[in-house]
Formats: structure tokens, C-alpha cells, sequence
């Protein structure tokens, strides 16, 4: 019986410990704080002039900071027409860290921006003006 106790007694102990093992820590998860820009300009038009697209963007970041996104997606398209197109976008994003840093997450803001500019020349649209 002594025996069966002890088997029985060493198993519950490492079935705990196991356990004990495999259950996380219970602490808040939290990211770096994220700033993403996403401008896409497109143009399909029949303006023998190229078209003027600009997209100015700012990313302000201060601190240390945690669980905090901006983002901003923002698209301009002109299809068809004769005249010069002329896109413009302004974007600005400002995240700022505070004192308390709960997380203990250390490190820059990570910042993506990205721009698409197309410009396509459509012969077609020519042939459709009277």
C-alpha cells in the first residue's frame, strides 16, 4: 500500500509541477505604441501634363510609450478628364509617452509610413472630347 501511495503521491506532484509550468505568468500583454500612414494617389486620365501628387506627413513621437496605434489610411483617384490633376494630402500624428510605464515596454514608437503615387497615361480618354 506504501508503494501504490508513493507512486500515487509523486505523480499528483508532478502533474502540479507541470501545471505550474505551463500556465503564463498573468501580467497585461502591451506592445510598443505604433504610428502607421497609408496615402495611395492614382491618376488615369488623358492630361498630356503629368500630374502633381504630393503627400506631406509628420510623425511626432516623444517618450516611452505602450498599447497606443494612430493610424491614418487616406486615397485620392481621378479617372478619365483632360486637365491636369493636381492631389494634395497632408497628414499629421503626434503619440506621446507618460512618466508611468505600466508595461515596462522600452523603445522607440514604430513608425510606417507608406505612399503609392500612380500616374497613368489613358489615350483614350482624348478620343471621347469633342
Amino acid at each position: 500500500m506504501k508503494i501504490k501511495r508513493t507512486i500515487g503521491s509523486l505523480s499528483f506532484l508532478s502533474i502540479a509541477t507541470l501545471l505550474a509550468l505551463a500556465v503564463p505568468e498573468s501580467r497585461p500583454v502591451a506592445a510598443q505604441c505604433v504610428i502607421a500612414d497609408v496615402a495611395v494617389q492614382t491618376a488615369i486620365t488623358g492630361s498630356q501634363k503629368p500630374a502633381k501628387q504630393s503627400n506631406q506627413v509628420t510623425m511626432e513621437r516623444r517618450g516611452s510609450c505602450s498599447g497606443n496605434s494612430s493610424v491614418s489610411v487616406g486615397q485620392q483617384v481621378q479617372v478619365g478628364g483632360t486637365g491636369q490633376v493636381v492631389q494634395q494630402r497632408q497628414s499629421h500624428h503626434r503619440i506621446e509617452g507618460t512618466s508611468r510605464n505600466e508595461a515596462g515596454v522600452q523603445g522607440p514608437t514604430v513608425a510606417i509610413p507608406v505612399q503609392v503615387q500612380v500616374d497613368v497615361y489613358n489615350a483614350a480618354d482624348r478620343l471621347q472630347q469633342p
